[in-house]
C-alpha cells in the first residue's frame, strides 16, 4: 500500500512539472509529513533513515539549487522523497533519477541540434565557478527559459518506481 502512495506522489509531481513547469508546495509538503509519520509508526530505526535521507536531499538538493542547477520544486520533491523512501531507496533512486535526467537532456540538446552550445555553456560556467567561485551563473541557469530545460519529477519518477518495483 505505501508503495502505492509513493508512486501516485511522484506521478503527480511529474505530470504537474511537465504540464505547468511547477511542482505544487503543498504536494511535497504533505509528502514530506506523510513520509516521516509512516516510518515513525514504523519504529525509531525507520524514522532515523527517513530523517537522515529527507536531510541529506535537503543538503544536496539545497546545493544544487544555489548553483542554479534545479527549481526550487525540485528540492522540496527530492527532500520529501527521502522521507517516503528512507535513505538506502532514496540514494538508489536518485541514482537512477540522475542517470534519467543526463539521457532527457541528451535527447534534447541532440533533438535541438544545440550540442556546440551546450559544451560552450558547461565552459562558461566552469570558468565563471574558478573566476567568481561556486555560485548560479547569472544567464545559465534553470530559471532561463530560451535553455534546454528538462522536467526533474520525470526522472525523479522513473527513479523512484525503479527503486520501489526493482
Amino acid at each position: 500500500m505505501w508503495n502505492s502512495v509513493i508512486g501516485a506522489f511522484v506521478v503527480t509531481a511529474a505530470i504537474a512539472d511537465v504540464r505547468w513547469r511547477r511542482i505544487p508546495r503543498w504536494l511535497t509538503v504533505a509528502a514530506l509529513v506523510t513520509g516521516l509519520v509512516v516510518h515513525g509508526f514504523r519504529g525509531w530505526m525507520d524514522f532515523r533513515s527517513a530523517a537522515a535521507a529527507a536531510l541529506l536531499g535537503f543538503g544536496a538538493g539545497l546545493a544544487l539549487f544555489c548553483l542554479g542547477a534545479i527549481g526550487g520544486g525540485d528540492l522540496k520533491l527530492i527532500t520529501a522523497l527521502g522521507a517516503m523512501l528512507g535513505v538506502g531507496l532514496w540514494a538508489f533512486a536518485m541514482e537512477v533519477a540522475i542517470l534519467a535526467s543526463v539521457a532527457m537532456a541528451l535527447v534534447q540538446i541532440i533533438r535541438r541540434r544545440v550540442v556546440l552550445q551546450t559544451i560552450r555553456n558547461v565552459v562558461t560556467i566552469l570558468k565563471s565557478w574558478v573566476t567568481s567561485g561556486l555560485r548560479a551563473h547569472p544567464v545559465i541557469n534553470v530559471h532561463n527559459e530560451s535553455l534546454v530545460r528538462s522536467p526533474f519529477a520525470v526522472a525523479a519518477a522513473v527513479g523512484t518506481l525503479c527503486a520501489l518495483f526493482r
